[in-house]
């Protein structure tokens, strides 16, 4: 048998104070599993102790669940495949505790989910191992886990958790202001474990979703009509007339994120935002009509114009809950950090 992971993330998971190590060769490894011979019969046990200077302490906890989860497939927020490696300690049998397979989310990643999805963990026990990141990946969730758990969040180079965009605002029929933009999404949240249960191994980005951008106020257009009208018996004397028209503002642009945030409606629309960053506003000057404003990138506000556009959407978080991770590789994080 072996462990969900190696003695790399053991270490970083501090497995070293819960896993009796073994000699294997010249190799010294932790063992997934102790067995101790009672009345004859082979058993697995829980908890190992060793008396230290008259005093007995813990070198073994063996009632966790252990795992790996491999996040390979890209997930926007509507579902995506993902591998598991389990080791299950309400397993007690002779045979190989450590099982592993493919599973299906059918929204955004959760830890919990996942833990409930591939095992029997009933949400009170305590979690120990390790998630990678090889993809992106939306909203990604480590919520409430039981005092001892532990996990590390390993994101690969170039890869990304991402918060989506918010929708840029409508361009105004009239003289009042446009639509307001949409605020962006978190993209890490992390607010439900324990201070310190998550360790951060951050070689990739982790961006909260940009704020839309405030849609444009509306003008109006005046012009004349010139025309003649009978002023006198059988005579036409030339007349003006004077005419309005609306003229709808600009939509704002879409916040960056994963998806980019939808463009605002108006006269131009605004663009969609994307990876790649925020759309722009659709540009009207005509009739006094105002441009739509430009939606944020990754982890900044969407743009507005006091008094002639809708307010900008609010930038989302990178992460939700910094306060319960401990950064081991910071990497890059673009947007707030709250809790």
């Amino acid at each position: 048998m072996a462990l969900p992971y190696n003695n790399v993330v053991a270490n970083q998971l501090g497995d070293q104070g819960k896993l009796v190590m073994v000699k294997s060769g010249a190799e010294w490894r932790y063992a997934d599993r102790v067995w101790a011979k009672q009345s004859n019969s082979w058993r697995e046990v829980e908890r190992v102790y060793v008396k230290d200077s008259g005093t007995w302490r813990e070198v073994g906890k063996y009632d966790i669940y252990r795992f790996r989860f491999d996040l390979n497939s890209d997930n926007g927020g509507s579902g995506a495949a993902y591998n598991y490696r389990m080791l299950n300690p309400s397993v007690n049998s002779s045979n190989d505790d450590l099982y592993t397979g493919s599973a299906n989310t059918s929204s955004y990643w959760s830890l919990s989910t996942a833990l409930t999805t591939v095992s029997p963990w009933n949400g009170s026990d305590p979690v120990i191992g390790i998630v990678y990141v090889n993809s992106k990946q939306r909203n990604l969730r480590i919520d409430t886990l039981p005092s001892g758990s532990r996990v590390v969040l390993h994101i690969y180079g170039n890869r990304r958790i991402m918060g989506k965009g918010g929708n840029g605002g409508n361009g105004s029929q009239s003289h009042s202001a446009g639509g307001n933009g949409g605020n962006g999404q978190t993209a890490l949240y992390a607010r439900g474990s324990g201070s310190g249960q998550v360790l951060l191994v951050n070689y990739g980005q982790i961006a909260g979703g940009g704020g839309g951008g405030g849609g444009g106020r509306g003008g109006q257009c005046v012009y004349n009509q010139n025309t003649q009208k009978s002023c006198m018996k059988g005579s036409q004397c030339p007349v003006t007339y004077q005419n309005f028209s609306q003229e709808q503002g600009g939509g704002g642009g879409g916040g960056a994120g994963y998806p980019g945030g939808q463009r605002g409606t108006g006269d131009p629309n605004g663009q969609n935002g994307s990876q790649n960053g925020g759309g722009s506003g659709g540009g009207n000057q005509s009739c006094n009509a105002q441009d739509g404003r430009n939606g944020g990138n990754f982890g900044q506000n969407g743009q507005t114009k006091s008094g002639t556009a809708g307010s900008a959407g609010s930038a989302g978080a990178a992460i939700d809950g910094v306060s319960n991770i401990n950064k081991i590789v910071s990497g890059t994080i673009t947007g707030p950090q709250i809790n």
